[in-house]
């Protein structure tokens, strides 16, 4: 009950807001036709009843003075104002989606009470959800009470005509039921008087407004500690009345408006049901609808487009949520090679401090997070990137001890994180973007510990592997494939114990050819896999074997090539370039050497190859490697039908 409890709070704040507009709006339309403001109540109800939406530009929540991120850190399909574990935080916190409010409602929280075993914001929230409980159940139980006690009172009432009955206990009429509704009518009501009120009902009925107040009440009774809902089904209430008077206007001429009053105001005298029950219709609002009655004009075409209009442009601002504004689309996910970059936190316990010299590889694909060490020793660990607002006072309770050594995130604009695993997983990672950086959070998992069994253990600060425009400026290998390559490459023997396989293909590589490219991590020897065959590439006498990659149709015939650049010579380090043509199958070297220095290609973003002269750095393998490229030193050109180089082009 205290979950529901509290989704029902958190759509109670977003449907405050959304009241207190829609009656702004309802001044714009304080001449139009009533059945506009009786439209406008569906939003609230919407809100009152959905805690999802769509996004908007011209959501009501993206005007100043809101401020949707925290309540929106759940996705933008939900504003969650208070979260579903406060009870369980360290340091409570909620939002009500201004921030000028936000700090003074949360400094009034109670604070965890360490020594206790139940934190005392708990109990509060368990006193609320029963004494909330107890209200729903109350109001429920009253309007199903005097439904049934108005339905027994009707007993005696004698049919007049198909759905409609004359009784002599009311003084007022109304309409009871739900499948098979009936029209209720005070005995010696004068033959024009009927007319207008069973026209008047007759509307009712026609709108199914007889299953619409219910519904309303039953909401009305899980929002009852809402004061302003309780406004909002009064002021809907009459503006369903008021409409219905318009349509018999309408149908039957203004001039029996004086008439109509007259009928209205006799029933508004000693009635014996003054609201006749929750769950049925009575003559409610007497003083505004004959005002209302009195002044109404048949309403012109450019009334009722501007009138229409206004409702359109409700629903827009209202009905919808904001778009949080720096947020990064869903296909722009961080993946890619990052490195090691510094040591933002680390537990006071932990003894895993990362030294001068530290050298550690990142690599982030859609289902996994790889971590190279720098001898090449590689974990991979299953990941999932779902990304969510980081709540700052989520993120302060997540540490073993809050406000020790806690780095500080309040001067980032833009927060966000990824919770990568599993909360089973021992140990968990979660990855926090703040800015322009990047932390990979690594989570420690403590059964013994009775007040938090999980917390932040370390934060690396990452940063992303200049990738330039075709990301093949880092080599950092895999396992994927490994298995399967080394079956069909079992006729290799390489000459160091301890040689590794890894298969070294950037993912972009991957994505959009059948290539795939296989290094040893002590021989450097490199091989391509392709179609079912293995092709070795460039020579295994020392040097670094393949170090770049890139694909490009040079030659037009539809098929992408596959061009690399290898080292080989252990006395004179030479580099080369070379291209596999799929249409051959073999592997083409330019006649190029690059004397004592490696070489790498780029992509340039106009789609065409250049080859720069290239610093192996970041070394942990010949499978693990980072590629800076240095001088300019050809395009890569297709003339008079052959690839070749042009040291002369300056792109």
């Amino acid at each position: 009950m205290e979950t529901l409890f509290l989704n029902i709070f958190n759509m109670t704040l977003t449907a405050a807001y959304v009241i207190v507009a829609v009656l702004l709006i309802r001044l714009l339309l304080k001449r139009a036709p009533k059945k506009y403001a009786y439209l406008l109540w569906a939003i609230v109800l919407f809100r009152l009843v959905c805690p999802v939406s769509v996004t908007s530009e011209f959501s009501l929540f993206n005007a100043a003075p809101f401020d949707m991120t925290v309540a929106q850190k759940n996705g933008e399909a939900a504003l969650s104002y208070v979260p579903p574990d406060i009870g369980y935080m360290d340091k409570p916190g909620m939002t009500v989606g201004i921030p000028t409010m936000n700090a003074i409602i949360s400094s009034s929280l109670p604070p965890a009470a360490p020594t206790e075993s139940t934190n005392p914001l708990q109990i509060w929230i368990q006193i609320g959800s029963i004494v909330w409980g107890s209200g729903v159940a109350g109001l429920l139980l009253y309007g199903i009470v005097s439904y049934f006690h108005l339905k027994r009172h009707m007993a005696t009432a004698v049919r007049l005509d198909n759905q409609v009955f004359e009784s002599d206990t009311i003084q007022s009429p109304f309409i009871l039921g739900f499948m098979k509704p009936r029209i209720y009518v005070p005995f010696g009501l004068r033959e024009q008087e009927l007319m207008y009120i069973l026209k008047h009902e007759a509307y009712h009925l026609k709108r199914k407004d007889h299953l619409i107040k219910p519904l309303a009440f039953v909401v009305l009774a899980f929002h009852w500690f809402n004061p302003l809902v309780w406004m909002a089904f009064v002021s809907m209430a009459k503006d369903m009345e008021m409409s219905c008077d318009e349509k018999v206007l309408e149908e039957t001429g203004s001039d029996i408006a004086k008439a109509y009053s007259t009928s209205l105001l006799a029933f508004a005298t000693n009635r014996r049901f003054p609201a006749a029950s929750p769950l049925a219709f009575g003559e409610t609002g007497i003083r505004e609808r004959v005002k209302n009655i009195l002044r109404f004009k048949t309403p012109k075409k450019r009334a009722i487009a501007f009138s229409a209009s206004v409702c359109i442009l409700a629903v827009a601002i209202c009905a919808t949520n904001p778009i949080l504004h720096g947020a990064v689309e869903a296909t722009d996910e961080p993946y890619g090679s990052y490195r090691f970059e510094k040591q933002v936190y680390m537990n006071l316990l932990s003894s895993q401090r990362a030294f001068e010299g530290f050298k550690e590889y990142y690599t982030l694909t859609e289902n996994s997070l790889t971590i190279t060490n720098e001898v090449s020793n590689q974990q991979t660990i299953a990941a999932a990137f779902n990304r969510t607002v980081l709540d700052e006072q989520q993120y302060n309770s997540s540490f073993m001890v809050p406000g020790v050594q806690v780095p500080d995130i309040s001067s980032y604009k833009e927060r966000y994180q990824y919770v990568l695993n599993d909360s089973a997983v021992d140990p968990g990672y979660r990855l926090y973007l703040l800015d322009n950086e990047v932390w990979l959070v690594k989570m420690h998992k403590d059964k013994a510990n009775t007040l938090k069994s999980e917390y932040v253990w370390s934060i690396y600060q990452i940063s992303k592997l200049d990738e330039g425009v075709s990301g093949n400026a880092a080599v950092l290998g895999t396992q994927d494939g490994v298995d399967a390559f080394l079956a069909l490459n079992k006729d290799f023997k390489s000459s160091f114990e301890a040689d590794r396989c890894y298969n070294i293909t950037p993912q972009w590589i991957t994505e959009n050819s059948d290539y795939r490219i296989f290094k040893y991590s002590q021989s450097a020897a490199s091989f391509l896999l392709y179609e079912g065959v293995v092709y070795p590439l460039g020579e295994e006498l020392g040097g670094f074997g393949v170090t770049s990659m890139a694909l490009d149709d040079l030659d037009s015939d539809g098929k992408m090539e596959l061009f690399f650049t290898y080292s080989w010579g252990s006395g004179i380090h030479r580099s080369l370039v070379a291209y596999f043509s799929p249409t051959a199958k073999e592997v083409v070297t330019l006649p190029y050497a690059h004397w004592n220095e490696d070489m790498t290609i780029v992509t340039n973003r106009d789609g065409s190859l250049s080859l720069y002269g290239a610093a192996i750095t970041n070394m942990a393998g010949f499978a693990h490697f980072v590629v800076d490229r240095t001088d300019f030193v050809s395009d890569i050109v297709y003339v008079n039908g052959q690839i070749s180089l042009n040291a002369a082009a300056t792109e």
